[in-house]
């Protein structure tokens, strides 16, 4: 999946908007399959974005479907608790943004119902809706750090896909930049 996403962008830039958005509406069915995240993270993902988007009926639908999956009370509490982390962040000030990073650091390591990585997911997946270049970098920073494979940081555009639309489409490049700049380091 890894290399045929990646190859599916290159291919993208040469086609036109239609073949584009054909190849983004079959990327979006893939959030519903198992792949390299497993479904109930994938949902909690989606419960971080629909929180981010304010969309009640939205939230209401990915914590019942998380709960189906098996997530417990604590896991939708945490990410509940990494939405608020997020919108808490600033925006401009680069002296709060450096003190809000070593906060996120603390937050990502201390003991909590999800994994590092997964922690890391979510708040990139909020990120993609958000539209964050800094946020996008970190967090495929952290997810790749904390042990998540390319192609796990790969299926979170799918669900912002779902969520978002074109505005997480445009966010696309600044994901496969970040990821470059990871795997360059």
């Amino acid at each position: 999946m890894e290399d045929s996403f990646l190859e599916s962008l290159k291919s993208a830039k040469s086609y036109g908007l239609g073949e584009f958005l054909e190849i983004i509406g079959e990327l979006s069915q893939e959030s519903t399959k198992k792949g390299a995240i497993e479904r109930k993270t994938k949902e909690l993902i989606t419960y971080g974005i629909a929180l981010s988007k304010q969309c009640k009926r939205c939230i209401g639908i990915h914590e019942k479907e998380a709960r189906r999956l098996g997530a417990c009370e604590s896991e939708l509490e945490h990410v509940k608790r990494i939405y608020l982390f997020t919108r808490a962040s600033p925006d401009d000030d680069k002296e709060l943004w450096r003190s809000w990073k070593q906060s996120w650091l603390a937050f990502v390591l201390a003991s909590h119902a999800l994994k590092h990585a997964e922690i890391e997911l979510v708040a990139l997946g909020i990120a993609l809706v958000r539209q964050s270049h800094r946020h996008i970098k970190l967090h495929t920073r952290g997810a790749l750090d904390y042990g998540a494979s390319k192609q796990q940081v790969f299926e979170v555009m799918p669900l912002a896909l779902l969520m978002d639309g074109a505005p997480a489409l445009s966010q696309i490049p600044r994901l496969v930049k970040a990821l470059d700049r990871h795997c360059e380091t």
